[in-house]
């Protein structure tokens, strides 16, 4: 009995100590920050699996977004691109594109029309199917109705196809120079939540593209 008896004893005291060591204020911190670094961990996959960065370059969307004067310079702003949505009238989106010389690469433009649409500029002023188009977001600055690019005769989007346009008119190339852009060299739409928060997204990527790493 009395073996049994000290047995007994020896086990409650390492279960006592276990689960005084579970409970000690230094566990309980570690086991959080393991949950919470997991936690980020899994998130920023997910979000990596919906989302890519586009670190914007040269000036054709100019005012609605500024351009680096090259991908390894500072100075343009960095904004998030949904991969999976489905453009619209107005999105800024980014899509594939290879020019006829064998140039690679993805340009960032904004959506005005879509297959079937026919597509007019009269000195600056839009019209999609004959309507006149409001555009909000151009400064009448980059888009000078004597400019010979600010002037389109009608023309009709191909199937499958977008016609794009920087926001910067006066200097952008895209569908009134090269045509239109094939929906499926589609990158990803950019959403509104990536615009308002560009200020904090670019500031996170300068940091530590050029200031940080010195790139």
């Amino acid at each position: 009995m009395s073996i049994e008896l000290e047995t007994s004893r020896i086990f409650d005291v390492r279960d006592s100590l276990y689960k005084r060591d579970r409970r000690s204020p230094l566990n309980i911190l570690l086991n959080v920050v393991i949950v919470f670094f997991c936690a980020v961990l899994i998130l920023e996959l997910s979000f990596n699996l919906l989302f890519t960065g586009i670190y914007v370059i040269d000036k054709s969307m100019t005012p609605t977004l500024i351009g680096a004067p090259s991908a390894n310079k500072a100075g343009g702003e960095f904004i998030y691109v949904d991969k999976y949505a489905k453009p619209d009238y107005g999105d800024i989106v980014v899509v594939y594109r290879e020019t006829p010389d064998g140039v690679k690469g993805n340009i960032i433009k904004r959506v005005v029309a879509f297959a079937g649409d026919t597509v007019e500029i009269v000195k600056g002023v839009l019209f999609v199917n004959g309507e006149e188009k409001e555009e909000a977001y151009l400064d009448g600055y980059y888009n000078s109705p004597e400019n010979d690019c600010n002037t389109f005769a009608e023309h009709v989007v191909e199937e499958g196809c977008m016609f794009l346009i920087g926001d910067n008119r006066n200097v952008s190339s895209d569908s009134r120079q090269n045509g239109d852009y094939p929906i499926e060299n589609l990158v990803g739409v950019v959403p509104a939540w990536s615009m308002t928060l560009k200020g904090f997204t670019t500031g996170f990527y300068t940091f530590f593209n050029f200031t940080l790493w010195g790139k």
